[in-house]
């Protein structure tokens, strides 16, 4: 049951906070990954070993997507990502990660916000996000309904340490500024 709507006035600005990391496995057939989605801009995939791999997931995986989504929910205290859009639920099998963004801008205009800025990071060893930047933001801007000039997007290694710095997962990383409307 949700909770009772508060009598307290609503602040001017709400801050939320997204994670999201998915493994990277070979690409299919040969394994469960999927092609390289971050921030809606699809990358060439990464070799690990020799293998071309993907991340794996339910939808399509866009992991910086996926921590947007859920910075955005965080920030107007809804319902996360995982129980909005459920990865049992044969309706988000392969989905496209814009529709969980574009119901997250959507939940935060109809309560009573509008997104001040996007401040989001992934960390994966290769590919290299810095040569295509400005495409994902722009990417996510446009989903958004924002100035690009609000979203920023950054690319880090694990310096070859654990699981991402071995190349076997994608992470990422979101911060989300609301403002009364």
């Amino acid at each position: 049951m949700p909770p009772a709507p508060s009598t307290t006035p609503q602040p001017s600005f709400r801050v939320g906070l997204g994670y999201d990391l998915h493994r990277l496995e070979p690409l299919a057939p040969a394994g469960k990954g999927r092609p390289l989605m971050l921030g809606g801009v699809r990358f060439e995939a990464p070799v690990v070993e020799g293998v071309a791999v993907g991340p794996v997931g339910h939808s399509d995986a866009d992991a910086m997507l996926h921590a947007i989504t859920d910075a955005l929910l965080g920030a107007i205290g809804a319902p996360d990502i995982g129980q909005l859009f459920p990865d049992n639920d044969p309706r988000h099998e392969s989905g496209d990660s814009r529709v969980f963004l574009e119901e997250a801008a959507r939940r935060v205009r109809a309560a009573g916000y509008e997104i001040g800025n996007i401040d989001a990071t992934v960390v994966l060893e290769r590919p290299k996000l810095g040569p295509r930047k400005g495409e994902v933001r722009a990417s996510i801007a446009a989903m958004l309904g924002l100035d690009a000039s609000r979203v920023n997007v950054k690319g880090k290694t694990h310096e070859r340490v654990d699981a991402v710095g071995e190349g076997r997962a994608v992470e990422a990383h979101a911060v989300a500024l609301l403002i009364r409307a």
